[in-house]
């Protein structure tokens, strides 16, 4: 009788330490894995959720967040399109509850900065451009995007880009750009 319950005794002992020792499993691989976590797959967990966040110079902003890759990041709402680079966010907030787990679809795209204006050029989309600090440096519609380049047609804000309302033609180099913000004609 004594034996049966020192060995039910030492039974229950080895028992409490193997799950004392798996909870220390699980608690550290947590950690391992919040300390690893990097900006780009965390946000594209999000995509098509509203997001709001501020830029360099204090601008916030709420939109749907949409395509995601290393340097940028895209929002959207019925009226404009924001091109943001990483580099000019200050603060993400993200909507409250669980995170969605992660889609392997569009995770990681490596799509340029460069390609993504070229849209908005191909769009003849109204466009303000932004530096990294906040600062506007030009609105009106995109003529050229190059590689590290774009030129855009300065015009009256109601005037389409034609040659007697375009007052100038700037050319800003894409590292000078922080966001560039699209507006849809209604």
């Amino acid at each position: 009788m004594r034996w049966d319950s020192l060995f039910d005794d030492l039974e229950a002992q080895l028992n409490e330490q193997s799950q004392a020792q798996l909870r220390e499993e699980v608690a550290e691989n947590i950690r391992i894995e919040r300390a690893t976590a990097e900006l780009l797959p965390t946000l594209v967990r999000f995509s098509g959720h509203e997001i709001a966040l501020r830029v360099s110079g204090g601008t916030e902003l709420r939109a749907k967040l949409g395509p995601c890759a290393a340097d940028y990041i895209c929002l959207e709402t019925e009226h404009s399109q924001w091109v943001i680079r990483c580099s000019a966010i200050q603060t993400l907030a993200l909507p409250p509850g669980k995170v969605p787990i992660a889609d392997q679809h569009g995770a990681g795209r490596s799509v340029k900065f460069s390609s993504v204006l070229r849209g908005l050029l191909r769009d003849r989309a109204r466009c303000q451009i932004f530096s990294r600090d906040g600062i506007s440096l030009a609105e009106g519609t995109l003529a050229q995007v190059a590689r590290d380049f774009l030129m855009i047609l300065v015009h009256p804000r109601d005037e389409y880009a034609r040659s007697q309302q375009v007052s100038t033609q700037l050319l800003i180099p894409l590292e000078a750009i922080g966001w560039v913000e699209a507006k849809h004609l209604s």
